[in-house]
């Protein structure tokens, strides 16, 4: 392999002498240059023919103008195959005095030499150009609509008949956080839904997704289309079907409060514009009859469809958790949830107006955590109430109400205004009286007509989550991978997106926005991707252990006689790698050997204390780099950059402890509940752990040491290193005075 050194005198800061590190990376390499401002003007025309390039400047993760993308992208301009790293400023010539650092810069740079020696190709992958979005509300129309207009492929499933979710059954939509008014759903989902239909987006109504599995890099999906005993293609919705049928059901769509036909409309302004048939039909056949355009199939079966996707998009929304509701032991017509009262306002009561009505907030003690959109929801239909029946006597019960925002503050304000009373108490049961309902509360009682108590949200289809693989959280929502500030809707498993009230508590508004934002996500992930570290597997030495598949945090492994991975869903995290007993997993890029050889050279120009440092690829590794950024000085130690610190072998460390390549080692991984492959610290720390019971009887167990560190925590990680260096020159000191002794016949 032909491998050249370009060196950055920025990356120095005039504390690196480097011609003497010139002359002494030229034993070792074909070429060494050294330039002003690589950052600036990275012109690589004298390494043209060469295999690979080491960058010789700032650090590859924190570096503001030149970091690893940036340096990829021009070693693959120069037509350079690969390339690493001396990060010589941030954690060099930064935090030590000249000559170590110039010291340090010299084995950094031999150590990312002897790394690229043992480069692997890098993966290069390209998704199919077709995205299934699973959820047909307002989030999923939005993000369907918006690929579409990006000119993907999309089909949309919806388990319902209609389009628009739970949306259409609000009658009232708030318009934004900054303005407390309402627009009509009535107006908001037609307009939404007409979008979607006249796109080139392929719909698949009364339907839903029945399997999942990873095949050569894409989604293999199987749908079940229930029978559509009328094709919307030909429905005119003239209603003649309706009006012969014999058979009325409860109507779900009103949570069964009202009644419809065995063949109907979900609602009036259902779109699809079709009529639909619900069970409870007996098949009498006087629908087909009149049908002026022969829509009606009785004998409809259900279709599976199977197809490929490169990336999927989870919308399917919130559910009610009624169970906790169970509590006020009571099960009466008018002793409805929130989302129940929206329908029985839109009946206007069934005729009969109340003179009191009740909302009782909240059960976040019962479920563990609050469900955000209660108390919105709540002021929003006091208010309304409040305008359009001033007669009504309405008292809101709460425990801490929580009206965020500007729009739903107006909106308490505005209830206050109407005469709605909010009444801070807790509530202890609900009773039926005479001619009314009470609320008993510690407070004193209530009497009402409606008594209307706020249920808790709960995420939908969670066994179509755990379908999926995404890893969820203590109560079932997806979580996103981290860091989830800048990776917000992205699962743990790639080109698998959550949007709207999938991934939380949103209301229409941000769901929508949700959708239109991650449709940008979504595209930019099809575009495919390099990757420089993946893990691969040796079918031959697998063992079916398992193991591997148990620590993958990110579904990219799958059994088939062996276990596999497939590399396009690979993090290339190394979990995996590190875990197999058998050795039958290779992490490209960042295997041991090329760990052991880099430890070999990393004190080559040192003779103090050897304290080699193995941060991982996010956290701990960048509070490195800020201990220069906020100008520390420290200690010459040495540090390797892995992926997540459980790519570390624990083996590997022992090697380099016994065989003498360092005096001391730290492990430093994501601090508690951060870690990028959601249990890997974890994994590592107890690792560590079981290495120094090892160690122990050799007398070394004080030699490695993990450290929770996070990005922030570089005052920490500076501690650590100085108080591991401060020991290992004692350490150092004393045998080299033993020596001494022995040496001179005293002992």
């Amino acid at each position: 392999m032909k491998i050249g050194v370009v060196l950055c005198t920025c990356g120095g800061t005039l504390n690196i002498d480097f011609n003497d590190v010139k002359d002494y990376i030229e034993n070792f390499v074909d070429r060494v240059e050294i330039v002003d401002f690589l950052c600036k003007n990275p012109n690589l025309k004298g390494f043209k023919g060469f295999d690979g390039i080491v960058f010789a400047c700032c650090s590859e993760r924190s570096s503001l103008t030149f970091n690893e993308d940036r340096m990829h992208e021009t070693a693959k301009k120069y037509g350079i195959k690969f390339w690493e790293s001396a990060n010589i400023r941030e954690q060099c010539a930064w935090i030590h005095d000249k000559a170590d650092a110039t010291n340090k810069a010299k084995d950094l740079i031999a150590m990312a030499v002897e790394k690229l020696k043992l480069s692997g190709e890098y993966l290069q992958f390209k998704p199919l150009r077709k995205v299934l979005v699973i959820g047909g509300g307002v989030a999923g129309i939005s993000c369907a609509k918006s690929l579409a207009d990006l000119g993907v492929d999309v089909t949309l499933v919806e388990e319902k008949p209609y389009l628009g979710g739970s949306a259409c059954q609000i009658p009232f939509l708030w318009q934004s956080e900054g303005f407390a008014s309402v627009c009509t759903s009535d107006c908001v989902i037609p307009v939404l839904n007409r979008e979607i239909l006249r796109s080139n987006v392929r719909i698949f109504t009364s339907s839903r997704v029945l399997d999942v599995e990873k095949v050569d890099g894409n989604f293999r999906v199987k749908i079940e289309k229930s029978p559509r005993y009328v094709d919307p293609d030909r429905c005119v919705s003239c209603g003649r079907c309706s009006e012969v049928c014999p058979i009325e059901v409860p109507n779900p769509f009103d949570f069964g409060m009202t009644k419809r036909k065995a063949i109907d409309k979900d609602f009036r302004l259902a779109m699809p514009d079709s009529y639909n048939i619900v069970e409870g039909c007996n098949g009498c056949g006087e629908c087909v009859k009149v049908c002026p355009t022969d829509a009606i199939n009785l004998d409809a079966k259900a279709e599976i469809v199977e197809e490929e996707f490169g990336a999927i998009v989870v919308a399917t929304g919130l559910d009610a958790n009624r169970d906790v509701l169970k509590k006020f032991k009571l099960d009466h017509p008018k002793v409805v949830t929130l989302m129940e009262f929206e329908r029985v306002m839109a009946n206007n009561f069934f005729g009969d107006s109340p003179t009191s009505v009740v909302f009782v907030l909240c059960q976040k003690d019962e479920v563990g955590y609050c469900s955000r959109l209660c108390c919105p929801i709540t002021v929003k239909l006091a208010s309304r109430l409040a305008m359009t029946k001033p007669e009504t006597e309405i008292t809101v019960i709460y425990k801490s109400l929580r009206t965020y925002g500007r729009a739903f503050e107006a909106f308490r304000r505005l209830a206050e205004s109407r005469g709605v009373e909010f009444v801070k108490a807790d509530v202890e049961g609900v009773e039926v009286g005479e001619d009314c309902l009470i609320v008993k509360t510690s407070e004193g009682e209530f009497k009402a007509d409606y008594v209307v108590l706020a249920e808790p949200l709960i995420p939908s289809s969670v066994m179509l989550l755990k379908k999926l693989g995404l890893k969820l959280d203590d109560f079932g929502f997806p979580l996103e991978f981290q860091p989830r500030v800048i990776n917000p809707s992205e699962s743990y498993v790639d080109r698998i997106f959550v949007v709207g009230c999938a991934k939380g508590f949103k209301d229409v508004q941000e769901s929508i926005e949700s959708g239109r934002a991650v449709a940008v996500k979504v595209f930019e992930a099809l575009k495919g991707k390099e990757m420089k570290y993946y893990s691969i597997t040796d079918a031959q030495k697998c063992s079916k252990c398992g193991l591997c598949y148990a620590v993958c945090p990110h579904e990219a492994i799958v059994f088939d006689e062996v276990f596999k991975i497939d590399p396009a869903f690979c993090k290339g995290c190394g979990l995996c790698y590190a875990t197999c007993p058998s050795r039958a997993i290779k992490l490209v890029n960042l295997e041991d050997e090329q760990i052991l050889r880099m430890a070999d050279v990393a004190f080559r120009n040192h003779k103090g204390a050897r304290v080699l440092a193995f941060l991982c690829y996010w956290c701990s590794y960048a509070a490195g780099d800020l201990m220069g950024y906020y100008g520390l000085k420290l200690p010459p130690y040495r540090s390797i950059r892995v992926r997540c610190s459980a790519s570390l072998n624990p083996d590997t460390v022992a090697k380099i402890l016994l065989e003498g390549k360092a005096d001391y080692v730290i492990v430093a991984g994501c601090p508690p509940k951060n870690c990028h492959h959601i249990w890997g610290n974890y994994i590592e720390d107890r690792r560590i752990k079981l290495l120094k019971e090892f160690l122990k009887e050799l007398g070394l167990e004080d030699k490695v040491r993990f450290e929770y560190v996070g990005v922030a925590m570089w005052n920490k990680l500076a501690k650590v290193i100085k108080s591991v260096y401060s020991k290992a020159e004692e350490s150092k000191s004393e045998k080299t005075v033993r020596k001494e002794v022995q040496a001179k016949g005293y002992e």
